[in-house]
């Protein structure tokens, strides 16, 4: 086994891992909602965590990211970005809405009896965790917009100065 191919087999280990763990989070995040709810909303709620997660992880270890390396990749993800950024939001205020209502069979079917201090319990809970991982996605999303916009203009800085000195 290479160099080359050793580097990347064990980057491609490290993300896994990273995966992983981001997905046990993820579970344990929504874990008290779904022993309680057919929660209708899990794979949305799911996807606020993994992105706000996820995200966070990419922006703080950009450099280290084998494959964010290829320009093609880095345009198609920071376009991809535009139509997550506008779905999540859509679907951030759609369920803030609903827990707006404090209606139970809007979220989903109980699968417990909800007696008010539970239910009041469960809607805060949600209500907090939609608003912090649905806004926290939507600010790692700008900011992983902004850090490719960066390691754009650092690249092509560093391209112009190098045709200067020849």
């Amino acid at each position: 086994m290479n160099l080359l191919s050793r580097e990347a087999f064990y980057s491609l280990i490290r993300e896994l891992v990273w995966l992983l763990l981001t997905a046990m989070i993820t579970y344990a995040l929504l874990y008290p909602v779904t022993t309680k709810l057919d929660y209708l909303y899990t794979s949305v709620n799911a996807l606020f965590i993994f992105v706000a997660l996820t995200y966070f992880r990419w922006s703080v270890t950009f450099k280290s990211l084998p494959f964010l390396r290829p320009a093609w990749i880095r345009f198609l993800v920071f376009t991809l970005n535009f139509t997550l950024f506008f779905y999540l939001m859509h679907n951030e205020q759609k369920l803030i809405a609903k827990l707006d209502n404090f209606y139970i069979e809007d979220l989903g079917f109980p699968k417990i009896i909800m007696y008010d201090d539970v239910k009041e319990e469960l809607f805060r809970y949600l209500l907090n965790e939609i608003v912090l991982f649905g806004t926290g996605s939507l600010v790692m999303i700008v900011a992983f917009q902004l850090r490719l916009i960066i390691s754009y203009w650092q690249y092509y800085k560093h391209q112009a100065s190098r045709m200067m000195e020849d």
